[in-house]
């Protein structure tokens, strides 16, 4: 739809907004400030779908800027009727298709409960705001054929909550090769990266006794109150592991910090 504003972050810029040509998908981005570490400009709407994303920046009297490969994309909002022809966003039970050249941010928090999601171009999850807000998305079926599936990448993590539910049983029809209720892969990209945890997991520094409630750990962690940890069993039967969730941490020893659970 146009109307965005996009920063640019470089070195060497000029202050003098007529000096720039920005085109984006050859679309014209209109500057309304620079300096010389950053420029900003307001996107132009451009309809129809770009297989291939193109970024031209020009600085009259330098030529091209080296965007390194960073390049934008064009997206389509899910809570936006046009992005659905102007009706209303899917139901419970229908399929969407995602057609190559389509970008499609889910904005929601929540999806309803689809049948199919065929991925040709891109279903993009961003990260909200608020670290703790929780983001839903629920469907018996992804197929990314060709296309991306991202849920944050290396270099920018998913920062909030996100909960992908697939449903189906074992009477379920079967995507061949792939089985059902799945996120079947060919040719495609996934990106799921959330925030770097370390250490991912450790040992105890004191057996755990029976319905003790605090356990004492071998190193520092950056774990919070109200996550989640297994507690593996000391057998050999993964059935005995338990599930619990942190209800307070104590660093007095930040080296041997106490962990008490529910």
């Amino acid at each position: 739809m146009g109307n965005e504003t996009v920063t640019f972050e470089g070195e060497n810029f000029s202050s003098v907004l007529s000096d720039y040509t920005i085109l984006l998908d050859d679309r014209l981005c209109t500057v309304t400030s620079a300096n010389s570490t950053h420029v900003q400009c307001i996107t132009g709407k451009r309809p129809g779908l770009y297989p291939t994303p193109t970024l031209q920046l020009k600085i009259a009297g330098y030529g091209n800027v080296a965007t390194q490969g960073l390049i934008f994309r064009y997206v389509n909002y899910w809570s936006e009727p046009l992005t659905w022809g102007g009706e209303f966003p899917p139901i419970e039970g229908d399929l969407v298709s995602i057609p190559k050249g389509l970008n499609l941010l889910v904005d929601v928090d929540s999806t309803p409960k689809l049948s199919a999601v065929v991925v040709e171009g891109s279903l993009i999850f961003p990260s909200h705001p608020n670290p703790n807000h929780l983001r839903t998305f629920d469907a018996h079926y992804v197929m990314v054929r060709g296309g991306t599936f991202e849920a944050g990448t290396e270099d920018y993590p998913y920062t909030s909550q996100l909960l992908i539910t697939m449903h189906s049983n074992r009477s379920s029809p079967e995507l061949p090769i792939f089985g059902n209720k799945v996120i079947a892969m060919y040719n495609g990209v996934l990106d799921l990266h959330g925030v770097p945890r370390n250490p991912t997991w450790t040992e105890l520094d004191v057996t755990a006794e029976i319905d003790s409630v605090n356990i004492t750990l071998i190193r520092d962690v950056d774990w919070k109150v109200g996550e989640k940890i297994v507690i593996a069993p000391s057998g050999y039967f993964n059935t005995e592991a338990e599930e619990r969730v942190i209800v307070a941490i104590d660093r007095k020893n930040p080296m041997k910090p106490v962990i008490t659970v529910d």
